[in-house]
């Protein structure tokens, strides 16, 4: 039950706004200044709902660019299904392009993340100080924009930094080092948490969500800036953990059903709803993996896990149980697959069987080869991709790992194991009696494969640039930064391609 009164603006978005403007302000909407609007904190968040809904994008360019360029998944062209021009093979294969469409959405996704939150901050600035609100929701605002700034650093480095609404086309922002940037949003959450409420409702910034950003920011320091900051990433992630306001889930898969928004793990999520089309991409999660014939919307037959992943896994581990081969049955259960029923048949007149198999080639694979992931519990009563799952961004076990991973890199895997041990307990899999650093790579990769982790994972442990299933290894470097969009060094001539493009 969406009971989630601020989940219910995201996914209203436009209609909260409207009546904000109806219910709050008399005078027409040309008059209503900042300083007569914004009187109470459901006008300040009616005007930061935008900015919040630029999370959505997650799901799509920012999950696919992490994914389809690491080892958890491909994307096989099926006789002229999803080849797309070819874009999943260049991203499986490291050709990383600087005209790739997905690359310049993914810039355009969160630079219109950061404007939002800009336009937002300016609107709030001219809001009277006597508003007890104003502080909480300017602070939130900052802290909304440096995760998205947090997502360029990751992705793409160097990039602008660009803190009003309206910049001067005559003279476009100047490109940051990222090594600034990594300053700048470090600053902006340090400074933005005193104000952030301890726990704010659903879906919104609070001082857990800030605390979570800086324990991944400081996790990858070493990568981003040359220079470890592992104390930093365990203080950050502990003042999480002690505020006892997350924990884990009984059932690990509670954190990926329908209705998920009661899950005691996530710290930030993206809202969709089954109800609502919020356009694309919706949580069409589970429909870029299932076959056409498994549920009434005709799932897309796509993307895929590569067997040395799943062989990767124990077989007594639950969380391997969403990745599915073999015969497919009707009705669909989940989050294992149905092992009996009406037998599902690939399609065409006297269709052979839908066998879902571990090899699976990168090109002219069969419509049933390939290891399918519908992690998220397929919405099958909905609209085809509007799931009524929320798409978690940050989870409490993820900063389980980060401290563990922070505890084995400072020379302390003892205090470490408990936490890694406390994960493979509620996955059913033995203790383990020692974890080194390598351990810790292989527990990241049961608990949080197919979450848009695995990229920054792997560059962090140096595996990126390796060989795997249909992946020989990556001969350059430069692909542990995505390029400068094309479009984007037209429009901005002080931006420079990064380096190796």
């Amino acid at each position: 039950m969406k009971a989630k009164l601020f989940k219910v603006s995201l996914v209203a978005s436009s209609m909260l706004t409207l009546a904000a403007c109806t219910d709050l302000v008399e005078k027409p909407f040309s008059e209503a200044t900042p300083d007569k609007f914004f009187v109470n904190a459901a006008s300040f968040e009616a005007a930061l709902v935008p900015a919040y809904a630029s999370l959505r994008p997650y799901i799509w360019n920012y999950w696919n660019l992490s994914e389809h360029t690491s080892d958890e998944l491909q994307g096989p062209t099926r006789g002229g299904d999803w080849g797309d021009g070819g874009q999943w093979v260049r991203l499986n294969s490291h050709e990383l392009l600087p005209n790739e469409g997905l690359i310049n959405d993914l810039w355009n996704d969160l630079f219109q993340g950061v404007s939002r939150a800009n336009n937002a901050i300016e609107t709030f600035s001219g809001a009277p100080d006597s508003v007890k609100e104003k502080a909480l929701f300017v602070a939130e605002a900052k802290a909304l924009r440096a995760f998205y700034y947090y997502l360029l650093l990751d992705t793409f480095g160097n990039v602008p930094l660009v803190t009003v609404a309206q910049t001067d086309p005559k003279n476009p922002p100047k490109q940051g080092t990222r090594a600034e940037v990594f300053k700048f949003v470090e600053d902006e959450l340090k400074a933005a948490l005193p104000s952030l409420l301890a726990k704010p409702p659903y879906g919104r910034f609070g001082k857990g969500v800030a605390n979570a950003i800086l324990a991944k920011l400081y996790l990858n320091a070493e990568v981003w800036t040359g220079t470890a900051r592992w104390a930093d990433a365990i203080s950050a992630a502990d003042a999480v953990i002690n505020t006892g306001d997350y924990d884990l889930e009984t059932n690990y898969f509670d954190n990926f059903k329908l209705g998920n928004d009661a899950s005691k793990e996530i710290i930030l999520a993206a809202a969709f709803s089954s109800t609502r089309d919020l356009g694309f991409p919706n949580n069409n999660f589970y429909m870029r993996t299932l076959h056409y014939n498994q549920i009434p919307s005709s799932p897309w037959n796509g993307f895929t896990t590569i067997a040395e992943v799943y062989d990767s896994f124990d077989a007594r581990d639950t969380r391997r149980s969403v990745m599915w081969q073999g015969q497919q049955y009707l009705p669909l259960s989940w989050p294992a697959a149905s092992t009996s029923g009406t037998i599902v048949k690939q399609r065409g007149d006297n269709a052979p069987n839908l066998i879902f198999t571990k090899d699976c080639p990168i090109t002219g694979a069969t419509e049933s080869q390939g290891i399918r992931v519908p992690k998220y519990q397929p919405d099958i009563s909905a609209p085809g991709g509007q799931g009524e799952n929320d798409f978690i961004i940050l989870r409490y076990a993820d900063i389980l790992l980060v401290k563990a991973e922070a505890l084995v890199r400072s020379n302390n895997a003892a205090a470490a194991l408990p936490i890694v041990n406390r994960l493979r307990a509620r996955a059913g899999v033995a203790a383990l009696t020692s974890i080194n650093i390598d351990g810790i790579y292989r527990e990241r990769t049961y608990e949080m494969f197919w979450e848009g982790v695995r990229r920054q994972d792997q560059i962090r442990f140096g595996r990126f640039t390796a060989g795997y299933t249909n992946k020989p290894s990556t001969s350059n470097a430069r692909v542990v930064l995505f390029p400068i969009p094309t479009n984007q060094l037209a429009s901005n001539p002080n931006l420079k391609q990064n380096p190796g493009y």
